[in-house]
């Protein structure tokens, strides 16, 4: 994984930095390639020299994963093991003095980001704040606010990352066939969203080497509820599918950390001429944007591609959100984004969602969603 640190030390020459100190779970993988498991980690990335890793004890089978060499771990949760901030901090401190870091500037997550990705213990997601700040002092590094930097680098993906999308989204289509199978007049939303997921975990754990998959998969039906929900983010419900039904999946997939984040529709019994014609539509919004992407466009001219073909069906007024966003360490990144008029550029290793949509109380709610890389001179549709 030379080239991913190769770049981070390219940019911290750049910013003036002697190193990034890193704790959340997305920076985590992205610097070391390994995903934690309870969120009890960090990563040292000097500008000059090798990373250092520093993990629980508890999860040398996650560490498996990681292409750093520098592999430091500590004890944690049995009676008498130090606090996990003690350890981690005294583990710290000694690599950044062997670092020569004391003094210097070190970037680290600061307050730039406000949603961010769970570890493998979803139930309780966290972020650093005082306590790593206090072990960022403890280290005697000057600590900078570097988020603005982490977003840049997470927003170009290598060529060992981008693999590692495919087999997220190879994964995600489990899900998706579960989802077709699934889809069944008088059972509920959430039954069908249940199978979906439990495909995913059951047969993409193991999946071209994945140690851990899971999913969340939102199910929406009817027009009500298309309409009302289906451009969101809300629960599936004990709502019963319908004979003439659309029905909607909004599908975040995670591979050992690495995400995918599709939209698929699928009928209840014979699909109505509306509903083939609006779905038609909208997937050639959708090849219409993929057509414009490559490195120099922009993120208002990707978005328009898509606008012009539902303008010239009069539709346009029925798409009410934007038509695409970055992705890969995390479900939904900053960086690039596609709205009407958005002026930032497309280069070679972001990575987008595209996904048009047309909403209206007539017939619900229709969005077909896939991911795709900007490659050197086009684009490359990585889920299935």
């Amino acid at each position: 994984m030379s080239e991913r640190i190769a770049r981070v030390q390219e940019a911290l020459a750049a910013e003036g930095l002697s190193a990034l100190v890193c704790r959340l779970p997305e920076h985590v993988v992205m610097l070391s390639g390994y995903w934690p498991v309870i969120g009890r980690s960090a990563v040292i990335v000097p500008a000059e020299g090798k990373p250092v890793l520093i993990a629980p004890e508890m999860e040398r089978e996650a560490l498996a994963r990681a292409f750093v060499d520098d592999i430091r771990i500590f004890p944690v949760w049995r009676i008498g093991d130090p606090l996990p901030d003690e350890s981690l901090g005294s583990l710290l401190r000694d690599a950044a003095a062997a670092l020569g870091l004391p003094g210097r500037r070190v970037g680290w997550e600061g307050d730039g980001d406000e949603e961010i990705a769970p570890s493998q213990k979803v139930t309780e997601p966290w972020r650093p704040a005082a306590p790593s700040r206090a072990i960022l002092n403890g280290m005697g590094a000057n600590p900078v606010d570097a988020s603005g930097l982490l977003a840049h680098l997470r927003a170009r993906k290598t060529a060992e990352e981008l693999r590692r999308l495919r087999v997220a989204n190879e994964i995600a289509a489990l899900g998706i066939r579960a989802f077709s199978k699934a889809v069944q007049e008088g059972r509920s939303e959430a039954e069908v969203a249940a199978e979906v997921e439990r495909a995913i975990l059951a047969q993409g754990t193991g999946y071209e080497g994945t140690v851990h998959a899971r999913a969340t998969a939102l199910v929406f039906s009817g027009a009500e509820r298309l309409h009302r929900v289906g451009w969101g983010y809300a629960p599936s419900t004990v709502r019963r599918l319908q004979r003439g039904d659309l029905v909607m999946l909004e599908l975040s997939t995670v591979a050992d950390g690495y995400y995918s984040d599709l939209t698929r529709m699928a009928t209840v019994g014979e699909t109505t001429e509306r509903q083939r014609e609006l779905l038609e539509v909208t997937v050639e919004a959708q090849r219409a944007a993929i057509a414009a992407i490559r490195p120099g466009t922009t993120g208002g001219e990707v978005d328009a591609a898509a606008r012009r073909v539902l303008e010239a069906r009069d539709l346009a007024g029925y798409f009410i959100h934007i038509t695409g966003h970055g992705l890969g360490f995390r479900y939904h990144e900053p960086v690039p984004l596609l709205y009407p008029g958005a002026e930032n550029v497309l280069a070679e290793g972001m990575v987008t969602s595209v996904e048009p949509g047309l909403y209206a109380p007539e017939f619900g709610g229709i969005r077909i969603e896939d991911n795709v890389a900007v490659t050197a001179d086009a684009a490359e549709v990585l889920s299935i």
